[in-house]
């Protein structure tokens, strides 16, 4: 990402994005914030991440139902699911571009 304030490129590190829930960010140089400029093709992203999530888990509920362990399994299974899509997720909005914040 690159900071419109002063230029600089900053890189969403794992400690930014889940700080930054709403999607506002600050920039390490100059600590002015800025947030993404979300578009079509991100919301499409998310889509098409929960549409493969959903129908992922019932995969794994049905095998796993007759097992002991279950609900180990769906937990784990859910627990993959969100770094997953948290890794990938981070990675696309390295990408994107910003927009200032008054």
């Amino acid at each position: 990402m690159k900071c419109p304030h002063c230029e600089a490129n900053v890189e969403l590190d794992t400690k930014m994005y889940f700080k930054s829930f709403i999607g506002k960010y600050k920039c390490s140089s100059c600590t002015r914030k800025f947030k993404l400029q979300r578009g079509i093709k991100y919301y499409a992203w998310i889509a098409v991440a929960l549409f493969i999530a959903v129908i992922d888990s019932y995969f794994v509920i049905k095998f796993a139902k007759d097992t002991t362990f279950s609900s180990v399994i769906y937990t784990s299974w859910l627990v993959i699911l969100f770094f997953t899509y948290c890794h990938f997720d981070r990675k696309i909005e390295n990408k994107m571009p910003t927009i200032k914040i008054n």
